[in-house]
């Protein structure tokens, strides 16, 4: 009787073992592949409006979302006040995107 009881408890370790073994390796291949937002990076352009309609500067990104927050990050002179611009091909003019997610045409 305990050499049966004994099988059941070690068939319930090597299940519960399998079983975390499994979800651990679920979630760290979930992980890999959750932080792509693109197949390619997005080349931005980053101007400063206050003070010239020259870029400053240029920086790769995944997510277009994210440019002008890219820019204000990367170059001091922005003080916050840089918007990333990026040619679309459905545009003539370049799409920007400011600090709040807004976009424009420039």
């Amino acid at each position: 009787m305990k050499r049966g009881k004994l099988q059941m408890k070690v068939s319930f370790l090597a299940m519960f073992f399998v079983i975390g073994l499994l979800s651990v390796m679920v979630i760290i291949v979930t992980g890999f592949m959750v932080p792509t937002y693109a197949d390619e990076s997005i080349s931005i352009s980053c101007y400063n409006e206050a003070k010239s309609s020259w870029p400053i500067g240029r920086v790769d990104v995944f997510d277009v979302a994210q440019a002008a927050q890219t820019c204000n990050a990367m170059y001091y002179d922005c003080k916050g006040r840089c918007v990333g611009c990026y040619q679309d091909s459905d545009y003539i003019d370049n799409v920007c995107v400011d600090m709040q997610g807004n976009t424009f045409l420039k």
